[in-house]
């Protein structure tokens, strides 16, 4: 069942960056100009950089400083390494460096025993069920 809370969290967390996304392009494609990505692959190189640094932020700062992107706190997950720790700046860059790399190939491992994704495994980090404040 944690497999299914951890996708859940992930979509969730994939619609609010759809928002940030959204939001952070506005002010490059007024810059640009709507139609000048199909001329110059630079530029459309250029602005999947931008929006991929987006992303590095938003999953980073989280992990990083409370181990619960806005998806997991939802679902009362939360990432941490091995040791159960919170997630020190390297551990963040390596799990999001991971998770680009093996983007989609990651979510096989919640189908495996244990049902952490694979980036997870190779990081040396976990996702695991916390309660929530004020409960017993």
């Amino acid at each position: 069942m944690n497999g299914l809370k951890i996708l859940f969290a992930q979509i969730y967390d994939f619609i609010l960056l759809c928002a940030i996304w959204f939001g952070a392009a506005i002010p490059f494609v007024l810059w640009q100009g709507g139609g000048e990505f199909e001329k110059n692959p630079i530029l459309l190189l250029g602005f999947q950089l931008y929006l991929l640094a987006i992303t590095y932020l938003y999953l980073t700062y989280f992990w990083t400083q409370s181990g619960q992107t806005p998806g997991l706190r939802t679902w009362k997950l939360q990432l941490r390494r091995q040791d159960d720790f919170l997630m020190t700046r390297h551990n963040a860059n390596l799990r999001f460096l991971l998770s680009v790399l093996l983007f989609p190939i990651g979510w096989v491992g919640l189908f495996l025993p244990g049902q952490q994704l694979l980036q997870d495994r190779l990081a040396k980090t976990k996702i695991v069920a916390v309660q929530p404040e004020g409960s017993l």
